[in-house]
């Protein structure tokens, strides 16, 4: 990283903005970059919705011998990422600084040089980054060692990252960096529960209890604690719900190791009673208002659309002075019911390995079946071998999977083709989970599926899967 009297490196994944000293005003970003190639540099705001909202992208188009310019609205607390294919870079924006940025392609977003009137605050978030470099890649070492049952240092390790941050970004632009760091920690606090759970001597309610109210008493249920998490109270209520053993419960039952979305579906009403039980530690309106719309969302976005629609319509009613919450949830409930089996099937025209361009109305009279996949997806490769075989057992008159990559880089794509050799068309996309028939489907995660019917309308919604009941649909659906 390089610093200088009022030059000074940034970081990767979230640009925040501090309070703005005007209420209208613009952020100009000056900056040159070496090369690009294939990648595309543009600088978005972060969503209210970490992966259901719709993004506010500023394309930098102009770039002239590698230098470009860029003017950014501030309006509000905004949150904003400047991004280079698959790698980001975070700035502090202020409409009275005049960002000046030196680009190496090679080593971004590290080496970056900053002209900035927020260099001591920079500075400070360079030596947090230096000290917790390569931290959260032992975290996730030791958390596995813990899944395992083996000896670990997670939580210490953890607890490690909040006492860093606590040293280098009090008071400082980057302060939210300290809450975000703490919930990290709750998130494997809870995570060490479902590890635990089922052992001799260990009262998996107790543990939960006390975690929650130690989060409660250290503010984690506070707006500003929150809005500060990877998304919102998402990943705390998520793996709360799994420490009840739910998981191997419905795994007993079908006698097989399901995917995660299956049993999310299976059971996403008991599910569900348990994540609203983390819901009742939150006391101020506005914070609850704000983590209910997480579960309202990712009910919308997981289950049947007819039975999310309660909790829709009741979350509307009871909180409708939150406009930005409503209006947010009400895009999103009229996005999926676009997707909605019944409806038109999105059309594309993407390109395989040879450059032939495949649309929709290529594959009309037959059902197809859209795979959105990458190779860095394991639940995706696991699909891979039953995939196969049902590929094989049914007509290409009849049935036709297409491949459509959310992979960034074309070469890692080429690659993973070649290694995984299914033998249905394999289409590239680009852009990772901001593909445009990805999104065009609404899609939230990876391994997606569209089932789509013989007539051009979409037959079933991503609740398909070849390990789970793809056969079965397939044979009832050209039976008939």
């Amino acid at each position: 990283m390089i610093i200088k009297k009022t030059i000074l490196f940034l970081f990767s994944t979230l640009i925040l903005l501090s309070a703005c000293k005007k209420d209208n005003g613009a952020m100009s970003v000056n900056g040159t970059i070496d090369y690009l190639g294939d990648a595309e540099i543009s600088i978005s705001e972060q969503p209210l919705h970490y992966k259901y909202s719709p993004k506010k992208i500023y394309e930098v188009n102009s770039i002239d011998n590698g230098v470009f310019r860029v003017e950014i609205p501030v309006i509000g607390d905004q949150k904003l990422t400047l991004s280079i294919g698959d790698q980001s870079l975070l700035l502090i924006a202020d409409p009275d600084d005049d960002l000046k940025l030196t680009i190496s392609r090679a080593t971004f977003p590290t080496d970056v040089e900053i002209e900035s009137i927020h260099a001591g605050d920079y500075e400070s978030y360079e030596n947090y980054l230096v000290e917790t470099d390569g931290l959260d890649k032992q975290i996730e070492k030791e958390m596995n060692n813990f899944k395992a049952g083996l000896e670990n240092s997670a939580l210490e390790l953890s607890t490690q990252k909040i006492q860093i941050a606590e040293k280098h970004l009090s008071e400082t632009a980057f302060e939210h960096l300290i809450m975000k760091a703490q919930g990290e920690l709750l998130v494997n606090k809870i995570k060490s529960v479902e590890y635990r759970f089922g052992q001799d001597n260990f009262n998996a309610d107790s543990e939960r209890k006390q975690i929650l109210a130690d989060a409660k008493s250290n503010d984690f249920f506070t707006l500003e604690s929150l809005e500060t998490q990877r998304a919102g109270i998402r990943d705390v209520t998520h793996y709360y719900a799994r420490t009840f053993g739910i998981y191997d419960s419905v795994n007993q039952v079908y006698g097989k190791d399901l995917a995660e979305y299956d049993i999310k579906r299976l059971a996403y009403e008991e599910l569900n009673e348990k994540r609203l039980q983390v819901i009742d530690y939150i006391e101020d309106r506005k914070a609850r208002a704000y983590a209910k719309m997480f579960l309202v969302a990712e009910r919308i976005g997981e289950i049947e659309f007819s039975k999310a629609e309660p909790s829709y319509r009741s979350y509307l009613d009871e909180y409708s002075e939150f406009e930005e919450y409503t209006n947010f949830l009400t895009y999103f409930y009229n996005e999926i019911k676009s997707v909605s089996p019944g409806e038109p099937a999105k059309s594309f025209s993407l390109k395989d390995e040879n450059g032939n361009t495949h649309t929709l109305e290529d594959y009309k009279g037959k059902y197809v079946l859209l795979d959105f996949w990458a190779g860095w997806c394991q639940p995706c490769l696991d699909e891979f071998p039953v995939m196969r075989d049902i590929y094989n057992d049914f007509s290409r008159e009849d049935f036709e999977i297409i491949g459509i990559s959310t992979e960034i880089d074309k070469v890692v794509w080429r690659n993973d083709i070649a290694k995984f050799e299914n033998p249905w068309p394999q289409l590239y996309g680009g852009n990772g989970f901001d593909q445009e028939t990805f999104k065009a489907y609404k899609g939230g995660g990876i391994p997606f599926y569209i089932l789509i019917d013989p007539d051009g309308n979409i037959a079933r919604y991503n609740d398909i899967r070849a390990t789970f009941n793809l056969r079965e649909v397939l044979n009832e659906l050209i039976d008939e």
